[in-house]
């Protein structure tokens, strides 16, 4: 697999930023949250009427994008479906150990939030690196004859 270390880093640095946002104390995640949560709101305002359940739920979604877009990019083109399982593991791990920090509240319905995000980045990589391999193939047909 090409650029292993790269794509790994990026899984990283997205599991490290869900983490932090996740699972840091509120007072000190706040300035963090509040700087995501102003571009979350600015991507998201055009769809707010369509959201079910509100703008949290969103930003949930969003939040969990880049981590199962980078693990997609990390798995092989045909094992893609896992980064979706592991936004999933990581979602469910993540509202457990909010169980003991203060001032943070688990909620059963970030769980399914959290993994849509992951599973709408991972398809998302899923489709373009496709759609690369199809055009790849097809190229090579084409200079073939």
């Amino acid at each position: 697999m090409k650029n292993t270390t790269a794509r790994a880093t990026g899984a990283l640095i997205a599991l490290a930023a869900v983490a932090v946002l996740t699972l840091g104390p509120r007072a000190v995640v706040a300035p963090a949250r509040s700087f995501f949560t102003e571009i979350a709101d600015a991507v998201i305002a055009p769809f707010a009427s369509v959201i079910p359940y509100g703008d949290d739920r969103a930003l949930n979604a969003m939040l969990f994008v880049p981590l199962g877009a980078a693990l997609g990019m990390l798995l092989a083109r045909r094992w893609w479906p896992l980064a979706i399982v592991a936004g999933l593991g990581v979602s469910a791990a993540v509202e457990w150990a909010q169980i003991a920090i203060p001032g943070r509240v688990p909620d059963p319905h970030d769980v399914l939030w959290n993994t849509l995000g992951a599973a709408v980045g991972a398809i998302g990589v899923a489709v373009i690196r496709g759609t690369v391999a199809a055009s790849v193939r097809y190229a090579g047909r084409t200079t073939r004859t």
